[in-house]
C-alpha cells in the first residue's frame, strides 16, 4: 500500500475569498443579460414576414403550371414550409408576451412588497412611539389618542388628528371624554 501526498499551495484565505467573489460576480453577469425577450420579438419579426413570403412564392411558383404534379412540389415547398414558418413566428411572439407579462408581475410584486415593508415598518414605529408615551403616562396602551385639551377620543389615523404634534395617550374609560364620530374609536373595544 502506497501513501501519496500532495503538495498543494496553501493559498491565505483573503485570496480565495477574493477569488470566489470575481467567480460569483462573472456568473451573475452571464446569468443577468436577461435579452431573451429582445431574441423572441427579432425571431417572431423574422419567421412571420419570412412564412408569408414562402406562401407568395409557393402560390406564384404553382399558379405559371396547370400540371398538378408540378404544383405539389410548390405547395409542399413553399405553402406548407412557409405556413409552418407563420405559426412558429406567432408562438414566438407569444412567449414574448408571456416573458413581458411574467417580467410585469414580478415588478409589481416587487414594488408591492417594497410597500408593504415600508407600511410595517411605519405602523410598527408608530405604535412603538405611542407605547412609549403611554408608559411615560402611566397609562395602558389602547392605541387611541387626544389632544392635549381636547374632550374626545380619535384612533391616530383620524383625520381630525393627522398631523398633529399635540397628541397624548388615551383610555376608552377616561373620565370626560367622548368618542369620535368620523372613526369611531370604540369600536375597536366593542
Amino acid at each position: 500500500m502506497t501513501t501519496t501526498v500532495f503538495n498543494a499551495p496553501v493559498l491565505d484565505t483573503a485570496a480565495r475569498q477574493e477569488r470566489l467573489a470575481g467567480r460569483v460576480s462573472r456568473l451573475r453577469t452571464r446569468t443577468g443579460t436577461g435579452n431573451l425577450d429582445r431574441w423572441l420579438l427579432l425571431l417572431g419579426g423574422v419567421l412571420i414576414p419570412l412564412g408569408f413570403l414562402l406562401v407568395v412564392m409557393g402560390w406564384i411558383g404553382a399558379s405559371r403550371t396547370p400540371y398538378l404534379f408540378e404544383q405539389i412540389p410548390y405547395m409542399i415547398s413553399g405553402g406548407l414550409l412557409g405556413i409552418a414558418l407563420v405559426f412558429a413566428g406567432g408562438f414566438v411572439y407569444f412567449a414574448y408576451w408571456q416573458t413581458l407579462l411574467v417580467r410585469e408581475s414580478r415588478t409589481a410584486r416587487e414594488d408591492l412588497q417594497a410597500a408593504l415593508s415600508r407600511l410595517e415598518h411605519l405602523l410598527a414605529a408608530g405604535v412603538a412611539g405611542t407605547v412609549a408615551e403611554a408608559a411615560a403616562n402611566g397609562q395602558p396602551h389602547t392605541g387611541l389618542v387626544a389632544t392635549v385639551t381636547g374632550s374626545m377620543i380619535h384612533r391616530p389615523e383620524c383625520a381630525v388628528v393627522a398631523g398633529r404634534t399635540n397628541l397624548r395617550a388615551a383610555s376608552p374609560d377616561e373620565p370626560g371624554l367622548t368618542a369620535c364620530g368620523l372613526c369611531e374609536p370604540l369600536t375597536v373595544f366593542s
